[in-house]
């Protein structure tokens, strides 16, 4: 399969924006720390990131491929313009993160330690996470599979799945190491500035996509 510089930034940008946003400590730690507290074995911790994640790649995968058919829509309308929608795109949204996150110094999360909250029941600690996974797709990927809507559905689809490994991957194995012990493991430059980073990057690939088409 080929791809030409436009669709080549596309498909990087979405692996790229799965992979880093699945390593931020939103993803993981509150497994962690839920299975901490409920005592938990980490092969049962492991079982519900694997399902809570499903579901929200499930979510975002949905949600980009909506994204995607309205992309298509809209680029049928624009496709005698000389100059390549789907990188403007990615600059247009790359410089929106970028801006808003130094702005506001990227996301903050939750910094505090879980390990003192109230003990919940089982059934009720697991369905709170899936739910929190499954109900926030990864808003960052759907401007990168709306500006997409020019590529083919198989590799819409492709790119959905990929997209889903990298990120289900990055959750079981950062889970993984922090119940082993790994209390660390956690990147605050990250945290404090995702939106930054993950702006620079749309920036750079629409950049490519736009210059070399």
């Amino acid at each position: 399969m080929s791809f030409d510089p436009v669709h080549s930034s596309l498909f990087l940008a979405v692996l790229a924006v799965a992979g880093i946003h699945a390593s931020l400590p939103t993803h993981w730690l509150s497994f962690v720390l839920v299975a901490r507290a409920q005592g938990w074995t980490r092969r049962h911790m492991l079982k519900l990131v694997l399902v809570s994640g499903l579901g929200h790649v499930t979510t975002t995968a949905l949600v980009g491929l909506l994204a995607a058919a309205l992309g298509k829509d809209l680029q049928r309308h624009v496709s005698h313009m000389d100059t390549p929608f789907p990188a403007v795109i990615l600059l247009a949204f790359g410089l929106y993160y970028f801006v808003m996150g130094w702005r506001r110094e990227g996301h903050r999360h939750c910094t505090h330690d879980h390990s003192s909250d109230p003990v919940r029941t089982d059934r009720l600690a697991a369905g709170a996470l899936f739910l929190e996974m499954t109900l926030s797709p990864c808003e960052t990927l759907i401007p990168i599979f709306f500006a997409a809507g020019s590529l083919a559905w198989h590799t819409l689809v492709l790119m959905a799945l990929l997209m889903s490994v990298i990120t289900v991957l990055a959750m079981a194995t950062l889970a993984f190491l922090a119940y082993a012990g790994y209390e660390k493991l956690t990147f605050p430059w990250l945290e404090h500035n995702e939106r930054v980073m993950l702006g620079a990057i749309l920036m750079g690939l629409g950049g490519f996509g736009y210059f070399f088409h």
